[in-house]
């Protein structure tokens, strides 16, 4: 982790939060928490369902149109508004937009974590290694909110597919990312 490391929290979001995915919050809280206690960027995104979206025309999922389903879960609130924090709101997949490029200008190591492993996670890790920043996906950070499939095999074979497109070695656990964190937190206050 060095200094060009962002963390990115993908759609962690009241309408994304269900039985298969709620048990990640809480380690994205964490995690979130301690990432900008340490001074470093965290950017939080907010996916934005829209009349006549592809998600509507050609999936039939109206969902995530408005509040309480589009706001950050309750947990990452007070974490989205620190110091080093910056929120984005979306209306596709990946948070690589134009306006998310632009806010992770400068950074060349995207730490991903957030719902769904193989949705947004997955297309936001892609563009990041077609975009040539160094994509490291939190494992355990990530869920599948799937219903109509098995969530678990769906987050598997998410993860399986990234370890194949963007290299396995990126993809971690969020103990990983903790002792990195207290490393350079130690490193600093020598």
């Amino acid at each position: 982790m060095n200094s060009q490391s962002a963390l990115v929290v993908i759609d962690v979001q009241n309408g994304f939060v269900n039985e298969h995915s709620r048990h990640v919050v809480p380690v994205i809280r964490d995690l979130a928490r301690q990432w900008t206690r340490a001074g470093h960027a965290a950017l939080f995104t907010r996916y934005h369902n829209y009349e006549g979206s592809p998600y509507q025309r050609l999936i039939g999922w109206n969902e995530l149109r408005n509040a309480p389903q589009t706001d950050l879960a309750p947990e990452l609130q007070p974490i989205a508004e620190a110091p080093t924090a910056k929120i984005l709101d979306k209306r596709t997949y990946t948070a690589l937009t134009d306006e998310g490029r632009e806010l992770l200008a400068g950074y060349t190591d995207l730490y991903l974590c957030g719902i769904a492993t193989d949705g947004c996670v997955f297309k936001t890790a892609l563009d990041a290694f077609d975009g040539d920043y160094t994509p490291w996906v939190i494992e355990d950070a990530c869920a599948s909110n799937a219903t109509r499939h098995s969530a678990t095999e769906v987050h598997r074979s998410a993860l399986m597919l990234m370890s194949r497109l963007i290299g396995s070695g990126q993809l971690i656990q969020s103990s990983d990312v903790s002792a990195a964190l207290q490393s350079s937190t130690h490193l600093h206050s020598a």
